[in-house]
């Protein structure tokens, strides 16, 4: 199949001083011969004074490429300047015809071939037969007088088109969204067969979708995905990739790297590995992200709820040690918890300040540090809404405190936050009341996060509820003497 060269002069306009200049093309290759060495050709040509050339292209075919219009059927490629290239030729083809343009460093090409040099393939590449040495004798089984043995001919396999392998010579990036590939010999592959002997990756085995593959001769454009910017990718081909003369895919040549456009999308960070908890027999780790959420009952007391993760990977942890406390400093009875649950729940909470201190214990009898969480909580008063701040907070060991405040006017639904995803294994607790026998822990005081204002006499209320029921009082004795009144009057 012949291939016509077309020619694509580029013209860049500078406008400096009034003046406009143009690039030019590299004058045409001259001085070009080709001979046979061996079972190759080996082609020579003058250099290019003219521009700084980057390669040169050595087109070759069966028929004149100067009397047919810049026909021809295939080409090499020089891997930089050089002015000589040695190719093994096509088969079939007795006489070839070769022609050679420069390519610029600026990307412009020779306009026209003006030279042509001739070889003839038959005397110049034909593969002499080697004839092999008759085999030993064997002693053990004379053979009769008189006979000999006949010389073994030997006649190696034909040299293939284009070469041995196909080679992948070299990788760019076109566009954030096209690489282009160029190998040593025209390439073919069965569509079907393609998607799966091609993939692109980017370091830590993320593959880059591949959408389309062109194949135009020794060059496959591939279209992807956005690549991203300045990430590495390693192009990868395997069989059934193929040369279309049957040269099969190099064995080593068949890959290479290449960089994400400078234009593609931004590159997405890869999270580290969650690193792997060490276990420490005398310092078991705390809870992690303890959350407490309250939520207002209808009779006027909370439902209050903890959620917290642990990593017990190790195995090292035996449970958790629950202590509830109304003040910070007195604590109830512990309840010893599953290690393997999400979070507590407790019912009927009254109004004020409530907290919990919560350890793990190990395998080995230690206990962590502890983490104290608490809650102040408003009482509710139907008609009038909520007297106080509800406050979360936590401790820690060393008794740094951390709050945040919700504004009250937001009423019940600012009680309930939202929860994870994901499905939390919880247990219940009955909470501690006033009678609730307590006691401080040795070495655990968390009284300062006790809000003893929650505890004072609210006159204000107190005058509210007053004034409500004297009103009350009034209308429920008019309504009595009105109504005796009227009675009277009927009789």
């Amino acid at each position: 199949m012949k291939t016509k060269l077309k020619i694509v002069c580029t013209l860049t306009f500078l406008a400096l001083s009034g003046q406009v200049f143009a690039q030019s093309a590299p004058s045409a290759v001259t001085g070009v011969t080709a001979s046979g060495v061996g079972e190759e050709i080996s082609v020579e040509w003058d250099a290019i004074s003219s521009d700084p050339i980057a390669y040169y292209r050595v087109y070759y075919s069966g028929e004149s490429i100067l009397d047919n219009n810049g026909l021809y059927d295939d080409f090499e490629v020089t891997e930089g300047d050089e002015t000589t290239l040695t190719f093994l030729p096509p088969l079939g083809m007795d006489m070839l015809y070769v022609a050679v343009i420069g390519v610029a460093q600026n990307g412009l090409e020779s306009e026209f071939f003006i030279d042509e040099a001739i070889v003839d393939t038959t005397t110049a590449v034909a593969p002499l037969p080697v004839i092999a040495p008759p085999p030993p004798s064997v002693p053990e089984a004379p053979k009769p007088p008189k006979s000999s043995q006949p010389p073994v001919i030997d006649t190696p396999p034909p040299a293939q088109n284009g070469g041995a392998t196909a080679k992948l010579l070299k990788g760019s990036v076109l566009t954030p969204e096209s690489i282009r590939i160029e190998f040593s010999a025209s390439m073919t592959v069965d569509s079907a067969e393609a998607p799966k002997s091609l993939k692109i990756e980017a370091p830590g085995g993320k593959k880059l979708q591949i959408k389309k593959i062109t194949i135009e001769a020794k060059t496959i454009t591939i279209t992807t995905e956005i690549q991203e910017r300045g990430t590495v990718y390693n192009v990868q081909f395997s069989e059934p990739f193929a040369g279309r003369a049957g040269q099969p895919l190099d064995r080593d040549d068949r890959s290479v790297l290449v960089t994400g456009h400078a234009n593609g999308k931004d590159p997405v960070a890869i999270a580290p590995p969650p690193s792997v908890r060490v276990a420490d027999p005398m310092a078991p780790p705390d809870l992690q992200d303890i959350t407490i959420v309250p939520e207002l009952q209808a009779n006027g007391g909370y439902t209050v709820t903890l959620q917290w993760t642990i990593d017990n990977t190790p195995g090292d942890l035996y449970g958790i040690v629950a202590y509830q406390t109304r003040d910070g400093q007195n604590f109830g009875q512990p309840n010893l918890l599953p290690i393997d649950i999400g979070g507590v729940q407790l019912a009927d909470v009254t109004p004020g300040f409530f907290g919990i201190y919560l350890q793990t214990v190990n395998t080995y009898g230690y206990v962590s540090p502890g983490v104290f969480q608490y809650v102040n909580l408003p009482m509710y008063i139907p008609g009038y809404g909520f007297y106080g701040d509800l406050t979360f907070g936590s401790m820690n060991a060393g008794d740094d405190v951390a709050f945040e405040d919700v504004d009250e006017t937001e009423g019940a639904s600012a009680f309930a936050k939202a929860t994870t995803d994901k499905e939390v294994h919880l247990t219940t607790l009955d909470a501690i009341t006033d009678t609730t026998v307590t006691q401080p822990l040795e070495g655990v005081d968390h009284s300062a996060a006790f809000d003893a204002s929650t505890l004072k006499i609210n006159w204000r209320l107190v005058t509210l509820i007053a004034s409500v029921v004297t009103v009350l009082a009034i209308v429920i004795v008019g309504y009595i003497a009105l109504t005796s009144k009227r009675s009277g009057s009927m009789e």
